[in-house]
């Protein structure tokens, strides 16, 4: 997994669990953070094991767990690990296999800034502005924007 990836990744494991992690000791903190979600909250645990005491990283994630829809924080959250990944790689290693081990987080989470379109998960399409997604088989007139084909049939390869 390259590093943009992976610490893309590990920011998505940890921003829901860094208000829980950061309040490491503090009671019910845990049977909190269980509420993500078992597989979520155990792999955040573990990333957070290896991060948590980094000063480069520590102080970042703290802001995130303040805010965590912070979009900006998150993005500083994710450039802090890319530095630190980029530069150990036994680390990048560890964290790699730890979350292809997990899969991916649960649930999906998207943003669009101006115009553009999203799809997420198995069989997802989409298609910005101006544009067609058709999952499926079109029979009869089609048209996509200005243009007009009469008595087009279009077919999903398979």
């Amino acid at each position: 997994m390259d590093i943009p990836t992976l610490a893309a990744t590990v920011t998505t494991f940890l921003v829901p669990a860094l208000p829980y992690l950061t309040k490491a000791g503090e009671k019910g903190s845990e049977i909190i953070g269980e509420k993500l979600g078992k597989g979520v909250w155990e792999v955040a645990k573990a990333i957070w094991q290896r991060l948590g005491s980094n000063p480069e990283v520590e102080p970042v994630a703290r802001e995130v767990a303040a805010a965590p829809d912070d979009q900006d924080a998150q993005a500083a959250l994710r450039y802090q690990l890319k530095k630190l990944l980029a530069a150990d790689d036994s680390l990048a290693a560890a964290l790699a296999q730890l979350v292809e081990t997990a899969g991916p987080p649960a649930g999906y989470r998207a943003e669009v800034h101006g115009e553009g379109a999203v799809a997420q998960g198995p069989g997802a399409v989409a298609a910005g502005k101006g544009g067609s997604a058709v999952s499926g088989d079109v029979h009869g007139g089609v048209r996509i924007g200005t243009t007009e084909n009469i008595e087009t049939q279009v077919k999903r390869e398979s």
